[in-house]
């Protein structure tokens, strides 16, 4: 995994968004951008990578990423080299919270969609009604002259923001820091740790990236990410076996040790902290969410 970078969104000439068709790229970086980002999976097989949550994209999902959200999707390299007539589909809506005036969804009518975009911050999936009414006025989009088609966007975007059938990508808490002026060094923390999280990592190893002590690091990353180090790395660790679950492939002692953690009793005790459900629950609830889309 690279470091996070600025990826540039062009605007369309006749319009204030950006409405296009994704086919995920074979490099996808690991980026971030101003501009929020809807998502619409038809049909793709791979792995979400969205601040710390690690997912596998679920064909149909539809997904909602906050301004400067880092984050990559990263196509199953094996299933199309083995597959080379399927291609990967996502319908994309990227726009900037100040498309339609700078203080437009500070409005007391759209306080709702504010709100919204506030929570896509730590990234959502929606399901249900939600997912059902969302996703008929995406595909109906491209059909649309303007201004009836920023309207049905509009319109999309107030749904979603009045519904509570979603769910947080990211735990309470996460922030994300790749805009500040201190993004560099943490940068280089989010890139070492989603590249080595499965093995054993040494806190001095992660501070000698940053160019300070340990206990300096520790003040730093905690000041900068509301949260030690450590439990940002569970989270990590944890954000993978919950992919590993819903997969399905690997029993829960299989995922423990395939995370990063190397004791049973510790992985069972961060998954209930973090996730509020044991493993074998999660996984049960995790094969009937994919199947509620």
């Amino acid at each position: 995994m690279h470091k996070p970078h600025l990826l540039r969104v062009p605007s369309p000439l006749a319009s204030s968004y950006v409405l296009k068709g994704d086919g995920i790229a074979w490099d996808n970086p690991w980026h971030y951008h101003p501009e929020i980002e809807l998502l619409y999976c038809l049909r793709g097989k791979g792995t979400n990578f969205v601040g710390n949550a690690i997912r596998s994209i679920e064909e149909g999902e539809l997904l909602l990423f906050g301004k400067n959200l880092p984050h990559t999707r990263q196509r199953d390299r094996a299933y199309y080299e083995q597959h080379t007539g399927e291609e990967p589909e996502t319908i994309v809506v990227q726009f900037r919270d100040d498309f339609l005036g700078e203080n437009f969804f500070d409005l007391p009518e759209f306080g709702p969609i504010r709100g919204l975009l506030d929570r896509a911050l730590r990234g959502l999936r929606f399901f249900g009604e939600t997912h059902r009414q969302a996703t008929h006025h995406l595909l109906a989009l491209g059909d649309l002259a303007e201004p009836r088609r920023l309207l049905r966007l509009l319109d999309l975007l107030d749904g979603l923001a009045r519904s509570t059938e979603f769910e947080y990508l990211n735990p309470l808490g996460y922030v994300s820091t790749v805009h500040e002026k201190a993004s560099e060094k943490m940068a280089a923390v989010y890139e070492y740790t989603i590249g080595h999280f499965r093995e054993p990592i040494a806190l001095g190893t992660v501070a000698a990236l940053t160019n300070l002590s340990t206990a300096a690091f520790c003040r730093y990353f905690k000041l900068r990410a509301r949260k030690s180090y450590f439990e940002y790395l569970a989270e990590v660790r944890i954000g993978y076996a919950c992919k590993l679950l819903t997969e399905g492939s690997l029993n829960v002692s299989e995922v423990c040790y395939a995370s990063g953690f190397n004791n049973l009793s510790h992985f069972h005790r961060q998954f209930r902290r973090i996730v509020q459900a044991t493993p074998v629950e999660y996984q049960r609830m995790g094969r009937g969410r994919v199947a509620g889309l």
